[in-house]
């Protein structure tokens, strides 16, 4: 299969720096997904990492689009840091184009990249990977275990959709909901670009390596799955 893998910043470096467990680990689990002859591309996040660089630097006035150009930066070493946990595995470097991805895809390694152009999230980049090289699967790993009918970390009523329409799941991601908590689901931007998609995407608890290889595999996870 080609899977594409959404990872956030939020789940690699939650404290602004890289989580060096979790990055073994998930490494670990990419390299057997390789070993079992899938093509896998991952997406990395800033997080944190971002946040921290593109605050500093707001201070100092700096443009909206350099502060872009920061972000994206920040998921590039990000990437760097995955790719280093992968080896020679993956490629040296983040793909920074998608003249450069076609070129990484005929090759048998694992391809990381962050953000490609100031005003688009990792999430919209992943989801334009997808359909670039017609994904079987797009798994967005973020710190919550999917899409909820309100932000979780604020209502302990919360509900976890565990299947949900591409289209619902672009209303939500406009609503005031989505500004409440956006670590709960994608930007509109990707939820716009999914809706074209034909690969299965499921939005799920990346912290969780097990729940993302049951996903994977087609065994009942905990997530939510976009058709």
């Amino acid at each position: 299969m080609k899977i594409v893998i959404d990872i956030g910043g939020s789940v690699l470096c939650p404290e602004g720096v890289p989580d060096v467990e979790y990055i073994k680990k998930f490494s670990k689990f990419i390299l057997d997904l390789k070993k079992r002859n899938h093509k896998i591309i991952i997406v990395t996040g800033g997080g944190k990492l971002c946040r921290n660089y593109v605050n500093a630097c707001r201070s100092f006035n700096a443009s909206e689009s350099y502060l872009d150009l920061i972000g994206i930066t920040a998921t590039r070493l990000n990437a760097m840091a995955l790719i280093s946990a992968l080896k020679n595995e993956a490629f040296l470097n983040p793909v920074k184009n998608f003249e450069e991805l076609a070129e990484a895809v005929n090759f048998d390694k694992i391809v990381v990249m962050g953000g490609l152009i100031p005003g688009q999230t990792t999430d919209a980049v992943a989801a334009e990977v997808a359909d670039f090289i017609d994904a079987d699967i797009l798994l967005i790993a973020t710190n919550v275990k999917g899409v909820y009918d309100k932000d979780p970390k604020k209502f302990k009523d919360a509900k976890i959709f565990k299947k949900m329409s591409g289209k619902d799941l672009f209303r939500i991601s406009m609503s005031d909901e989505f500004l409440a908590g956006k670590s709960s689901i994608v930007d509109p931007v990707a939820a716009k670009l999914i809706l074209r998609l034909k690969a299965k995407t499921i939005i799920l608890d990346g912290r969780d390596i097990k729940n993302m290889e049951k996903a994977i595999e087609g065994k009942k996870f905990i997530g939510t799955i976009i058709v």
